[in-house]
Order: C-alpha cells, then structure tokens, then sequence
C-alpha cells in the first residue's frame, strides 16, 4: 500500500514509510505514474503556484490561471483531460482493491459506477461477484475508454456503458449506485443535487455508496485534509467532509447515513439508504 502525501509535490511513501520511486514505473503493477504525471502537469502545477489566492478569495486558482472551471476546461482540451483520466484510473488501481476487500457486495445485483471513468472499480467488484450486474456511467468523452477495461477484464457482457449529465439524469435499474472521489468534487449545493438524481435513479431500497476520505474531527494528521486543499485549489468549491457533513448532505438529498466503512488506505466507504 501507499499514500500520497500531497498533489503539490507528489510524493509517495509505503505503509512504513519509505520512499517508493518503483511505484512510478508504469510497468509495476501498482503503479501511480499517471497521477504523477498529473500532479506535475501544468492543469495542477500552475493552479497549485496561486494556492495563496484560493486560500484568501476562498475561490479556486484553476478558473484564475485558465478562465474556466475545470470540468469545462477538461473537455475542451482532450490532451490535458487523457492526462486527468490516466492519473484517475492509476490512483484508482489500489483503491479500488482496498474499497472491494473493506465492503461486502453480496445481494447486489446491479451496481451503477457514477462518473466512472474507464471503469477500474467497477471491473474489480463484478470480478469478485460473478453474477453481478453493472452499469458505467460518465461524460461521453471519458466512458469512450472504458471499454478496454472491460474486456481485459473479461466482464463486458455484464457490463452497460452509459453517458450523459449526473446533474440532470441517471439511468434506472441499478440496486446501489458508487461514486469514488466525485462528491468531494462539489460544494453542497452541487453535491445534493448529483445525490437528488441518484435517488431518482434508484429503486424503493437502493443504497448509495460514497468513496471518499472522512475528515476526522480535532487537528491530527489526515491525508483528507490535505485533499481539501487540492479541492479548493482546483474544483468548483469541493470540499472533503467529516461524518456530520455527510450525514447532513444526504439528508438533504434523501438518504439516510447508516455506516461508515474504513479501508486499509485513507479512504472509506459512506453508505445510505433512501428514505
């Protein structure tokens, strides 16, 4: 296992500690080399130099350094978005290991991966669940490389693309929808209306899982709070949140917070279900 000690400098240590350059090979097969690629692209590198601006304005430096919101700027510029879908898919390589051996799947039939990406996590859950169902879900131009994960993956007869806007609508069917680092992505606003449409999405018992850090309460060390920085320096207003935030996020949208699951890394697993 490894953690990120931070976007800005994109250091990498292991569990105990240590330095860790092989996992920049691209060969290794927990290699990071894609996020760190991204972290020392100039889409994060320049906003990261402005940090002082977003700390005082409260406003992110990626629309001060290129006019735009990120999630604007990415599709307009498809070399900077293959950087951005690459470092998701290599930091997802682990954490997508560690969110299947922390939570238990079983009993659900259909899983939909919100705002996916090339579809790693979801390919790693139906391989650990033979006879479950899934369904991708995310912009046109990131789910295009999601089928060469699932036929790697030898799952893409159990597998739907689909693509569209989280904010408007979401395909119907599945039994629990996933998101992995996307609701930290938005402000609060912004975040219950991607949860109001999940809820729409899903049927009477449907769950909602939410693979996030949760921010620990008091001033100790957590790799979340230096993700918070990286959220304010480079989203529109995302935020990571402690279990009182997310409680009262989902109740806005229409969920109830009923656990949260620690994994082995720096993430856990927010799971609710609809009310």
């Amino acid at each position: 296992m490894f953690k990120v000690t931070g976007s800005a400098c994109g250091t990498l240590v292991s569990e105990c500690g240590q330095p860790t350059p092989t996992l920049l090979r691209r060969d290794h097969p927990e290699s990071v080399a894609g996020y760190a690629h991204f972290t020392a692209h100039d889409s994060t590198w320049r906003p990261w130099g402005r940090l002082g601006y977003s700390v005082k304005s409260g406003l992110p430096a990626f629309d001060d350094v290129f006019g735009v919101p990120i999630f604007e700027y990415l599709p307009k510029n498809p070399d900077v978005a293959s950087v951005f879908d690459e470092a998701m898919t290599s930091i997802s390589t682990v954490e997508a290991v560690v969110t299947c051996d922390a939570y238990d799947f079983k009993g659900i039939g259909t899983l939909m991966d919100v705002a996916g990406g090339h579809g790693l996590l979801l390919a790693t859950v139906l391989r650990r669940h033979e006879t479950m169902r899934g369904v991708l879900f995310d912009l046109p131009h990131v789910v295009a490389g999601a089928t060469a994960t699932f036929t790697r993956a030898g799952i893409m007869g159990r597998v739907r693309i689909e693509s569209g806007d989280f904010f408007k609508e979401l395909p119907s069917g599945a039994d629990s929808i996933i998101m992995k680092h996307i609701i930290h992505d938005w402000d609060d606003d912004s975040a219950t209306r991607i949860l109001q449409t999940c809820h729409r999405a899903l049927g009477r018992r449907g769950k909602v899982l939410i693979v996030d850090p949760v921010v620990p309460p008091g001033n100790v060390p957590h790799y979340g709070k230096l993700l918070d920085l990286e959220m304010l320096v480079l989203t529109p207003r995302g935020r990571e949140r402690t279990k009182i935030e997310f409680t009262r996020l989902l109740r806005s949208a229409g969920f109830r917070l009923s656990r949260v699951v620690p994994t082995k890394g720096p993430l856990s697993i927010v799971e609710a279900v609809k009310v």
